[in-house]
C-alpha cells in the first residue's frame, strides 16, 4: 500500500513540475498585430517627425516571437525606428509595466491602447532617460 502511495505522489509531483505558467506568449499578444509608424518625436535634437499611414509598418507575431519591419520612408529623416527586416522580440514585464525587447535588446517602455501603440526610449527597466525617442504606431 505504501508503495501505491509513493507512486501516486511521485506521478503528481511530476504532473505539477510539467506544467508551464510561461505567459511569454500572452506578454507578446499585447502588440501582436500590424501597427503603422506614425510619428517619432524627441532624442537629443528634438524632432518631430510623422509619416504616412502604410509607409513604415511593423508586423508583430506573437505565435514565434518575430516583428517584421517593411520601411518605405523615403524621405531620410533622423530617425525612423529600424531598416526593413525580420527581427526577434518579446515583451518584457516589471513592476505592472511593459518594455519592447528586440534583438534582445531592451528598447523602451511600451503602452498599448486599443488602436495605439505607444514606444517610449526615455522609459526603460533601468530607469529613465532624456534622449530617447517616442515612437506612435496606429493599427
Amino acid at each position: 500500500m505504501k508503495v501505491y502511495g509513493l507512486m501516486l505522489a511521485l506521478c503528481l509531483i511530476f504532473v505539477l513540475n510539467g506544467c508551464s505558467t510561461d505567459s511569454t506568449h500572452e506578454k507578446n499578444d499585447k502588440v501582436s498585430g500590424t501597427w503603422n509608424l506614425i510619428n517619432v518625436s524627441g532624442g537629443f535634437a528634438g524632432i518631430n517627425e510623422d509619416f504616412e499611414k502604410g509607409e513604415i509598418v511593423w508586423k508583430f507575431n506573437a505565435k514565434d516571437g518575430t516583428l517584421i519591419v517593411a520601411n518605405n520612408d523615403g524621405s531620410n529623416p533622423i530617425y525612423n525606428g529600424f531598416p526593413t527586416g525580420t527581427y526577434t522580440y518579446s515583451v518584457l514585464e516589471e513592476k505592472d509595466q511593459f518594455y519592447l525587447e528586440i534583438n534582445d535588446k531592451e528598447i523602451g517602455g511600451i503602452v498599448v491602447a486599443k488602436s495605439q501603440l505607444v514606444l517610449d526610449q526615455n522609459s526603460t527597466t533601468a530607469g529613465s532617460g532624456a534622449d530617447g525617442f517616442v515612437m506612435v504606431l496606429v493599427r
